[in-house]
């Protein structure tokens, strides 16, 4: 996958280009000398997460404008030795550099972010001072089409300023070029392969993969986001009509906001040291329009009862569920109630939707989870378990979902059993499917059962990613979204053990003998803790919305580093439904 680099500063490019025709044409290059261009570090008045602009703008100007024996760029390392220190760089400062670098141009400036947009003001500069300087300044609203901007600008700049000939005088030279160069088997017909494309690098190399697709329509990836993003979910947690994104690592809780080509973070909640984060769901309760945070959190707690020589004593630290549920106003995360000592989580439980639930921790001696699972309710600030929710055994709040996959108004069981496994339940709790691969598995755990801690006799409990119960396609069956983890060869270590670095975003639903597969996403590059669907850009259409730990250490998931992607689900017309025939619908239910 490709980070988008925003193009913030090229309509300013081909705007340059004109103002620099009428301007400056006279400069260009005439004699054996080459004309030197200085470009100045530009001034970043810009969120952190953009600074790498100021080296990025300079590198691609760089290899752009050199012209071998008419235009030198100087040395970027050599310019900011000349330039160190200098900020905010008047005209007189860029000419002073631009003359200790015996220059004869100086491109410089700044770019400052202003809530959604970000404005560009620059200028290029004779170093004699003979002529005014041109100035230009652009505002702009996009962050995409980075390299063809950059190319069309250099091409511009080239021809009008220095008057290098463009592409079109050289297509012929290029094409005689290569096949000059060419292997002389590929001048043979049939030599290659019917259908095969020759990579535009070296006419000896067959491309498998189109240019164009490297920069995919309808995929999004955000800045790096420090630490392991263990769980993410999507809400309107601030009543202004438009979804968050909240995110919780190991420590902090984030809410964020998609804006242009980068999330901006609205608000954020951190606590002590003896505090976990563990998982993270939004809901609006109430249904007026703005969401709540509900924060599974496990606290440390310190124990002296016993010795450390039993098997299962207190003796040293433990963890103690004591979860928040948390509201947002006015650009601050409030606490609504605390020390709730319940896991809490939203499961899709059939024509209900998404409803809250809890569980409670279990002694250590008896495993991960205490008793039922039950639905809760906030009453002021308070957050109470109301009625049981049915399950069949085996059922936690973090590994099911019920709906109605045979669209027969009964409704199924969906589960994730220990071992990743896929199984689905009929309402009686009788199995009925079960599928062999890993789905949903992650490294986000916590200590479960504890037998001889002398003899290292601990269960570790891995909250599984979601699963999503959705009809993205409007046809009436209902899909089963949910992460499929593509490596297994730590299959049979311990879950404290285990590593899964690469995945995949799968849809299934139910045919007349058991799940089938939809589609499937491109292998992803890393751990998916966490797949939402919801609308994050204020657009009127969904996205399938992940939270992605990249894979460089995810056993340490708080030393780690995440991303958020999102791939925009274009649905028209859903497609006709085939007749049923009189043997299809007699078919057992």
């Amino acid at each position: 996958m490709l980070i988008r680099k925003p193009a913030v500063l090229f309509p300013l490019l081909l705007f340059v280009a004109f103002a620099l025709a009428s301007n400056c044409v006279a400069a260009g290059p005439t004699g054996d000398t080459p004309v030197k261009i200085a470009i100045l570090p530009f001034t970043m008045h810009t969120p952190g997460e953009l600074n790498y602009l100021q080296s990025g703008i300079r590198d691609m100007l760089t290899s752009r404008l050199a012209w071998q024996g008419k235009v030198q760029v100087i040395d970027k390392t050599e310019t900011e030795q000349v330039a160190k220190g200098a900020k905010d760089i008047s005209l007189n400062d860029a000419l002073r550099i631009g003359g200790s670098l015996k220059a004869d141009y100086v491109l410089f400036g700044s770019i400052t972010g202003m809530g959604q947009s970000v404005s560009i003001d620059a200028k290029m500069a004779p170093v004699s001072g003979k002529t005014e300087p041109v100035a230009f300044y652009a505002q702009t609203k996009s962050l995409d089409d980075v390299i063809p901007q950059i190319n069309q600008f250099a091409q511009n700049i080239n021809q009008k300023v220095f008057g290098k000939p463009g592409e079109s005088t050289q297509t012929a030279s290029s094409e005689a070029e290569m096949l000059a160069t060419k292997n002389p088997e590929f001048l043979l017909p049939g030599a290659m392969v019917s259908g095969d494309k020759v990579s535009y690098l070296n006419p000896n190399f067959v491309e498998m993969t189109p240019e164009g697709s490297l920069r995919q329509a309808g995929l999004w990836r955000s800045q790096t986001i420090q630490g392991g993003v263990v769980g993410m979910d999507l809400g309107d947690v601030d009543g202004d009509g438009r979804n968050e994104i909240v995110t919780i690592t190991r420590d902090k809780l984030t809410v964020y906001r998609k804006e242009n080509q980068g999330l901006k973070t609205v608000a954020t909640f951190e606590t002590g040291k003896v505090d976990r984060f563990l998982w993270v769901c939004v809901a609006d309760l109430y249904r007026d329009g703005k969401a709540y945070i509900f924060l599974t959190n496990l606290r440390k707690r310190n124990s002296s009862q016993g010795s450390a020589d039993k098997a299962t004593d207190n003796f040293g630290t433990g963890e103690d569920v004591s979860s928040y549920v948390l509201s947002v106003s006015g650009g601050k995360v409030q606490v609504v109630a605390e020390k709730i000592p319940y896991y809490l989580n939203t499961i899709h439980l059939g024509q209900r939707g998404r409803v809250l639930v809890g569980q409670q921790k279990a002694q250590k001696t008896e495993g991960a989870f205490k008793g039922e699972i039950y639905e809760m309710q906030l009453r002021g600030n308070s957050l109470s378990p109301t009625a049981a929710v049915n399950t069949p055994s085996g059922c936690n709040l973090f590994n099911f979902a019920k709906a109605d996959l045979k669209n027969d108004h009964l409704e199924e069981y969906i589960t994730l059993d220990d071992s990743h496994n896929l199984t689905i339940f009929s309402g009686a709790g009788d199995r009925i499917w079960k599928a062999n691969t890993l789905f949903g598995a992650t490294t986000n755990t916590f200590e479960a059962k504890v037998e001889d801690r002398r003899f290292n006799q601990v269960d570790i409990f891995a909250i599984h990613s979601p699963i999503l119960i959705t009809d993205l396609n409007k046809d009436g069956i209902l899909e089963v979204v949910l992460n499929r983890n593509t490596t297994n060869f730590d299959k049979f270590l311990p879950d404290s053990m285990k590593v899964y670095e690469r995945g995949e975003i799968v849809s299934l639903s139910w045919d007349q003998l058991g799940m089938v597969e939809n589609w499937k996403t491109r292998e992803i590059d890393g751990q998916v803790t966490s797949l939402r669907v919801g609308d994050i850009d204020g657009s009127g259409h969904n996205q399938l919305v992940l939270s992605v730990v990249h894979p460089k250490d995810l056993l340490k998931l708080w030393d780690s580093k995440s991303s958020i992607v999102s791939y925009d689900l274009n649905v028209g017309a859903a497609p006709a439904k085939p007749p049923q025939t009189p043997a299809q619908e007699s078919t057992p239910k």
